[in-house]
C-alpha cells in the first residue's frame, strides 16, 4: 500500500511540474525529428452529420377550400407536384357543384342591387333626406350581401373552367408544390381541396443540442450550404428545432425528404493537427514555438475532425506555429524534468 501511494505521489508531482514548465529550449531535444504547423484560424467549425428534413413551417402553405362537398373530386396532378399559378389541378362534380354555381350568381346579382341602392341614397343620407332608421338598413342590407357575396366570389376565383353545370375544374392560386388534402378534411362541411407550398418556403428542419444550437450559422448539404434562419426558444427535451433559409434549386432538395447535413459551429477558433495535442492530468495541450523555444500552451478542445483538432486558448495563436511531430518524445521529456 505505502509503495502504490509513494507511484501516485510522484506521478501527481510529475504532473504538476510538468502544468508549471512553461518553457523548453529547443536545443535541449537533441535529435528528435521536429516538424512545424502554422496555426490557422477558423471562424466555424464543421460538426458532426446529424439528421433532418425537407418541408416547411406551419401556416406557410396557401389552403384551398370549398364552401360544398362535391359528389366527387379528381386530381389532375401529382402529389407533391410543382405547379405554376392558373394550373388545372382538381376536377369537382356533383349536384352541390351546380347549387353552388346558383348561390353565386343569386349573391352576385342581390349584392349589385344593394350596391346601387346603397350609393344612391349615400348621398340623400348626407342632405338629411332620409331617416337615421332607413339608412341603418339599407346599410345593413349592403353590407350584409357584401360579405356573402364575398364569401363565394374567393371560391369563384379559383374555377379555372366550367365544363357543365355539374363539373367545374380548379386551377392552382400560385405557384408551388400542390399537396393532396389530409383524408380527415374530405368530409368537412367546408372541404378542404388541398394546398399549394410556395417554393420560397421550402426548407431545411433540424434539431440541435442545446447547447450549440443557438451558435449554428449554416448547414451543409451534399450540394449546399445553407444559412440557419431561426431557432425555436422553446426546448424539446435536450434539443432545439432549427430552420434554415429557404432552400434553391441548387440544393437538389424534395419536399418531405430525409437527408443528412452538417452544421457549421460559429466560433472563434483554431485549427491544429491531431498529432499537436497532448494531455497532463486530464488537461490538453499544444507546444507553440517562440523563437529557440516551445511553449506549453493550454488550450480546450471544441471539435474534432478525421485529422485536426479545433481548439481554443486564451492566448493568442494567430501567426504561430505548433509542434505536430515528435509531440509525444517531447511530453516524455517534460515527464523526465520533471522527476529530476
Amino acid at each position: 500500500m505505502i509503495f502504490k501511494t509513494l507511484i501516485l505521489s510522484t506521478f501527481t508531482t510529475f504532473c504538476i511540474f510538468a502544468k508549471a514548465q512553461e518553457t523548453l529550449n529547443i536545443a535541449d531535444l537533441g535529435q528528435l525529428n521536429l516538424h512545424y504547423t502554422n496555426i490557422k484560424h477558423v471562424e466555424s467549425v464543421a460538426l458532426q452529420p446529424i439528421k433532418a428534413t425537407v418541408t416547411h413551417k406551419t401556416g406557410e402553405a396557401y389552403q384551398m377550400v370549398a364552401p360544398f362537398e362535391p359528389q366527387r373530386h379528381e386530381f389532375l396532378v401529382g402529389n407533391g407536384e410543382y405547379v405554376e399559378s392558373g394550373k388545372a389541378v382538381m376536377l369537382l362534380s356533383g349536384s352541390e357543384v351546380h347549387h353552388f354555381l346558383e348561390q353565386f350568381e343569386s349573391a352576385k346579382a342581390l349584392f349589385n342591387l344593394a350596391k346601387n341602392r346603397y350609393e344612391l341614397n349615400k348621398k340623400l343620407f348626407k342632405q338629411k333626406s332620409i331617416s337615421n332608421d332607413k339608412w341603418l338598413s339599407i346599410s345593413q342590407s349592403y353590407f350584409e350581401n357584401k360579405i356573402e357575396y364575398g364569401h363565394f366570389r374567393h371560391f369563384n376565383e379559383l374555377i379555372h373552367s366550367i365544363k357543365s353545370e355539374d363539373e367545374i375544374v380548379i386551377k392552382a392560386p400560385l405557384d408551388g408544390y400542390f399537396f393532396y388534402p389530409d383524408l380527415e378534411s374530405i368530409n368537412a362541411s367546408e372541404l378542404k381541396l388541398g394546398q399549394v407550398l410556395p417554393k420560397e418556403s421550402l426548407r431545411v428542419k433540424t434539431y440541435i443540442n442545446i447547447d450549440e444550437a443557438t451558435k449554428i450559422k449554416n448547414l451543409e448539404t451534399i450540394h449546399c450550404l445553407i444559412k440557419v434562419d431561426e431557432v425555436s426558444q422553446v426546448a424539446e427535451g435536450l434539443f432545439l428545432k432549427t430552420w434554415s433559409n429557404t432552400i434553391t434549386d441548387e440544393c437538389q432538395l424534395s419536399f418531405g425528404q430525409v437527408i443528412s447535413v452538417i452544421p457549421h459551429l460559429s466560433t472563434d477558433a483554431y485549427q491544429v493537427p491531431k498529432s499537436s495535442v497532448f494531455t497532463i492530468d486530464r488537461s490538453y495541450y499544444v507546444l507553440v514555438k517562440k523563437g529557440t523555444q516551445l511553449k506549453v500552451t493550454p488550450i480546450s478542445l471544441i471539435e474534432a475532425s478525421n485529422t485536426f483538432y479545433y481548439i481554443e486558448s486564451a492566448t493568442d495563436l494567430n501567426n504561430q506555429e505548433v509542434l505536430s511531430t515528435s509531440v509525444s518524445a517531447v511530453q516524455g521529456v517534460l515527464m523526465g524534468l520533471g522527476g529530476e
